[in-house]
C-alpha cells in the first residue's frame, strides 16, 4: 500500500508541471486539480471521491468504445499499481461548462498513453464531470486502419 501510495504521489508530483500553462487559482487550474484529483481517486480504488466527481447524468465512453454510466464506470474503479503523469492540457470555459483535454502516459500494469477528453459542467457551485471520452494512442510501430488502408 506504500508503494502505491508513494507512487501517486510522484505521479502527481510530476503532472503539476503541466500545469504551469494556466494561472494560479484559475478555473483551468482548479479543474486541472480536479481532474488529477480524479486520478488520484481512480488508482486508489476510492469509489467514494471517484463519485463526487462524477455528474448523476455522466456519459463516459472507455477506450474500448464502449458507453457507460455513473453507476457502470464506478463498478470499474478499483485499485492498482499503475502510474499516470497527465500533461498537454488544454481547456475552454463556456461560462458553467468547460472542455478540458490531456494526454496521460501510464506506467505500471499497463504501458499505454492517451487523450481524453472531459466535459465538467459548474453545478450547484461544484464542477462535475458529465462527459469523458478516453482515446488509447497507437504506439508508433502500430498503423492505425485508416493508414492501412492508404498503403493498400
Amino acid at each position: 500500500m506504500k508503494h502505491i501510495l508513494s507512487s501517486v504521489v510522484i505521479t502527481l508530483a510530476i503532472s503539476s508541471v503541466a500545469i504551469g500553462q494556466y494561472k494560479k487559482g484559475s478555473v483551468e487550474d482548479q479543474l486541472i486539480q480536479l481532474d488529477k484529483a480524479w486520478t488520484f481517486a481512480e488508482l486508489k480504488g476510492d469509489k467514494k471521491a471517484a463519485a463526487a466527481l462524477i455528474a448523476e447524468d455522466y456519459v463516459g465512453t472507455t477506450q474500448r468504445g464502449e458507453i457507460e454510466n455513473k453507476a457502470q464506470y464506478l463498478a470499474s474503479v478499483v485499485p492498482n499499481a499503475d502510474m499516470v503523469k497527465s500533461d498537454e492540457y488544454r481547456i475552454t470555459v463556456y461560462g458553467n461548462t468547460a472542455i478540458m483535454t490531456h494526454r496521460a502516459t501510464v506506467e505500471g500494469v499497463r504501458n499505454i498513453q492517451f487523450r481524453s477528453t472531459h466535459v465538467w459542467m459548474k453545478r450547484n457551485g461544484k464542477w462535475q464531470i458529465v462527459a469523458h471520452h478516453g482515446s488509447r494512442i497507437a504506439p508508433p510501430d502500430e498503423e492505425s486502419p485508416d493508414e492501412a488502408e492508404t498503403n493498400n
